[in-house]
């Protein structure tokens, strides 16, 4: 059950600000979020069985991500995967609306998915099993593997959450940003933020921040088996001056 908590335009000088869980078996190989040899552009993870990711960002400020639809599997299963919509979506030029309408008439050929995109100017969502195709306006929004901003607890009460904390951008907040994110819930279905247990869990947690002078902050930490952490990594990325990593 993924969980992705984002503002558009919260002031002046913030484009977007995400704070993201990605949940998945913790058998499931994949690369830890770096620039990819084969698209030094892009900066994600990588899911090793299929080649795509879940979430990622672009030098340029391009910035795209995945949630599964929470459905049963239908049968046959569909060919295509579902990691290569943001992961195209990086890779090219074309805004949201552009895109979108591309998936829109493919959408059968993918399990259920949510998807959002962000050019830099407009922000897109879609989602392929109510075939909702709109762009978003500015404030707060919610989604997990239902609807955007749906009623399942985590997603309400994550909403309101991300809502205070952009009001106030100070050098807290990008840990406040991964307390949010840490949030076990109250015992209600679907309040939990944070997932886990031995075989499937919460195996990222990541953190976005887009400036409107280009400026970009990427930080991901990493979690195994009953949610412990293990390592994490951060970048500032400015197209006019420099990218540094930091283990």
């Amino acid at each position: 059950m993924c969980l992705i908590l984002f503002a558009i335009n919260p002031d002046a000088e913030t484009r977007l600000v995400v704070a993201a869980n990605r949940d998945e078996f913790y058998g499931r190989p994949a690369k830890d979020a770096d620039f990819w040899a084969d698209e030094p552009g892009i900066l994600a993870g990588r899911d090793e069985e299929m080649g795509g990711t879940w979430l990622g960002v672009t030098r340029t400020g391009r910035f795209a991500a995945v949630t599964n639809f929470r459905e049963d599997p239908p049968s046959p299963l569909p060919p295509r995967s579902r990691g290569e919509l943001p992961t195209d979506f990086l890779r090219g030029d074309m805004n949201p609306d552009t895109y979108t309408s591309g998936i829109a008439a493919q959408r059968d050929e993918y399990r259920g998915f949510n998807l959002l995109m962000f050019d830099g100017e407009n922000f897109g969502y879609y989602c392929n099993r109510t075939n909702d195709a709109r762009q978003l306006p500015d404030g707060s929004y919610g989604l997990s593997n239902q609807v955007l901003d749906c009623d399942w607890p985590k997603v309400v009460d994550g909403r309101e959450k991300i809502a205070r904390l952009v009001q106030n951008q100070d050098d807290a907040l990008v840990n406040s940003l991964f307390a949010m994110l840490a949030d076990d819930g109250d015992g209600r279905e679907f309040s939990n933020s944070f997932i886990k247990s031995e075989q499937y869990g919460t195996r990222a947690a990541t953190v976005v921040i887009i400036r409107s002078n280009g400026d970009i902050y990427f930080e991901e930490r990493l979690f195994e088996t009953g949610g412990k952490p293990t390592t994490s990594r951060h970048y500032s990325i400015n197209e006019n001056v420099s990218c540094n990593a930091c283990s």
